[in-house]
């Protein structure tokens, strides 16, 4: 697979709540149950840990931490838990992408964990995502 063929690829051209010269963050793609998951990337195509260059490698974690900041205060209902996943195996996407998941206090106990993927109900409304994003723009601050 190169950048032609890979969905988080193809996501870069749009939905974008942060990006800088090495990494974007996005909000899921399809809408899900969940409001707040977010899909944290490399601009370049990379699709294993050791292929980053050295500068992705030192700043990933700065990234991630100032994005789950903003994200626990952007939210409705801050997040007990920021799951942080790296799996970057589907068959569209074998770009590396990290999924920050907030995982509020109500959310039910039967999907915690990697049972989160399982989250039934419905869909969030594009409007509350909008609104989520407006709000992490504002807050995500990176130097």
């Amino acid at each position: 697979m190169d950048s032609r063929t890979c969905l988080a690829c193809q996501v870069n051209a749009g939905g974008i709540i942060y990006r800088d010269s090495l990494w974007q963050v996005d909000h899921r793609v399809d809408p899900g149950p969940i409001l707040g998951w977010l899909v944290l990337k490399p601009l370049r195509h990379v699709e294993f840990l050791d292929d980053r260059t050295p500068e992705e490698a030192s700043t990933l974690g700065v990234i991630a931490a100032r994005i789950v900041g903003a994200l626990r205060a952007a939210l409705p209902e801050p997040p007990e838990k920021v799951y942080h996943v790296l799996l970057a195996e589907a068959a569209d996407c074998s770009h590396l992408h990290w999924l920050l998941v907030p995982r509020p206090k109500s959310h039910p106990v039967a999907f915690r964990g990697p049972r989160i993927f399982g989250t039934p109900g419905p869909d969030v409304g594009l409007a509350a995502i909008e609104a989520v994003a407006d709000r992490l723009r504002e807050r995500i601050r990176v130097p």
